[in-house]
């Protein structure tokens, strides 16, 4: 039963948000994309490589989220460098997957967020 509550609640909260980002713009998408590439490299990296995992996943997944939204080689970049190094930082802070996910997904969006703001 608890497996089931949270399968649900992870199919709705994933309709919802999905719908959302139906209404964001085209900038907005951009952003979202990279903070949740970094957030699942990040996660991921950690749990298979550590700490220079979690950075390397980070900006890889941030790259290719904000690449995929057509986002520009600046814009990739420099999310790429912001889930990087906001991962790294996460892990130390929070500590584990999780952190090193909060920190790739803040530091992916805050780097996709400045080259956005350029635009």
């Amino acid at each position: 039963m608890k497996k089931t509550m949270g399968l649900v609640s992870t199919l709705m909260l994933s309709v919802v948000m999905f719908t959302g980002c139906q209404n964001m713009t085209p900038s907005n998408q951009r952003i979202g994309a990279a903070a949740l590439g970094g957030a699942v490299g990040g996660g991921v990296g950690n749990h298979v490589g550590g700490g220079l995992g979690a950075g390397v996943g980070a900006a890889a997944g941030a790259g290719v989220g904000a690449n995929a939204k057509g986002g520009s080689s600046n814009s990739t970049t420099s999310s790429a460098i912001g889930a990087g190094i906001g991962s790294v930082i996460g892990k130390s802070i929070f500590g584990g997957d999780s952190g090193a996910a909060i920190g790739g997904a803040i530091g992916g969006g805050a780097g996709a967020a400045i080259q956005e703001k350029k635009r």
